[in-house]
Protein backbone atom coordinates (compact mmCIF):
# COMPACT_ATOMS: atom_id res chain seq x y z
CA UNK A 1 0.00 0.00 0.00
CA UNK A 2 1.10 3.37 -0.84
CA UNK A 3 2.37 5.71 2.00
CA UNK A 4 0.09 8.62 0.36
CA UNK A 5 -3.36 5.99 1.03
CA UNK A 6 -2.47 5.68 4.34
CA UNK A 7 -2.36 9.10 5.73
CA UNK A 8 -5.36 10.16 3.63
CA UNK A 9 -7.00 7.84 1.38
CA UNK A 10 -6.24 9.99 -1.91
CA UNK A 11 -3.52 10.33 -3.87
CA UNK A 12 -3.17 14.55 -3.39
CA UNK A 13 -3.75 15.13 -0.04
CA UNK A 14 -5.16 18.37 0.77
CA UNK A 15 -7.62 20.44 -1.43
CA UNK A 16 -11.10 21.68 -1.29
CA UNK A 17 -13.07 18.72 -1.95
CA UNK A 18 -11.06 16.72 1.08
CA UNK A 19 -13.76 14.12 2.96
CA UNK A 20 -15.60 13.97 -0.51
CA UNK A 21 -16.00 11.25 -2.86
CA UNK A 22 -16.74 11.62 -6.94
CA UNK A 23 -20.69 10.47 -6.10
CA UNK A 24 -20.77 13.71 -3.71
CA UNK A 25 -20.77 15.87 -7.66
CA UNK A 26 -23.36 15.93 -10.71
CA UNK A 27 -21.54 12.88 -12.99
CA UNK A 28 -21.76 14.83 -15.87
CA UNK A 29 -19.51 17.31 -15.07
CA UNK A 30 -17.36 14.70 -13.19
CA UNK A 31 -16.63 12.78 -16.66
CA UNK A 32 -15.92 16.25 -18.37
CA UNK A 33 -13.96 17.27 -15.77
CA UNK A 34 -12.13 14.10 -15.60
CA UNK A 35 -11.50 13.95 -19.51
CA UNK A 36 -10.08 17.55 -19.57
CA UNK A 37 -7.66 17.04 -15.97
CA UNK A 38 -6.49 13.61 -18.69
CA UNK A 39 -4.33 16.21 -19.90
CA UNK A 40 -2.29 16.33 -17.20
CA UNK A 41 -2.55 12.90 -15.92
CA UNK A 42 -2.88 9.13 -17.16
CA UNK A 43 -3.76 8.23 -13.55
CA UNK A 44 -8.17 8.11 -13.35
CA UNK A 45 -7.77 8.21 -9.65
CA UNK A 46 -5.57 12.05 -9.64
CA UNK A 47 -7.99 13.34 -12.55
CA UNK A 48 -10.75 12.61 -10.17
CA UNK A 49 -9.72 14.13 -7.50
CA UNK A 50 -8.34 17.40 -9.43
CA UNK A 51 -11.88 17.63 -10.86
CA UNK A 52 -13.51 17.14 -7.49
CA UNK A 53 -11.33 20.09 -5.89
CA UNK A 54 -12.43 22.59 -9.07
CA UNK A 55 -16.07 21.27 -9.14
CA UNK A 56 -16.10 22.22 -5.18
CA UNK A 57 -14.31 25.65 -6.18
CA UNK A 58 -17.27 26.19 -8.39
CA UNK A 59 -19.92 23.81 -10.51
CA UNK A 60 -19.62 26.03 -13.17
CA UNK A 61 -15.50 25.33 -13.23
CA UNK A 62 -15.09 23.31 -16.93
CA UNK A 63 -18.42 25.73 -18.34
CA UNK A 64 -16.20 28.69 -17.57
CA UNK A 65 -12.51 27.26 -18.81
CA UNK A 66 -14.21 26.08 -21.78
CA UNK A 67 -15.58 29.71 -22.57
CA UNK A 68 -12.19 30.73 -21.69
CA UNK A 69 -10.63 28.49 -23.84
CA UNK A 70 -12.30 29.43 -27.25
CA UNK A 71 -11.88 33.35 -26.03
CA UNK A 72 -7.92 32.63 -26.61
Amino acid sequence: MNWYKIISGRKIPGGRADGKVPSDFNQTLMEEGVEVEKEHTNDKEIAQEITMDHLEESPQYYKKLKEMEKGL
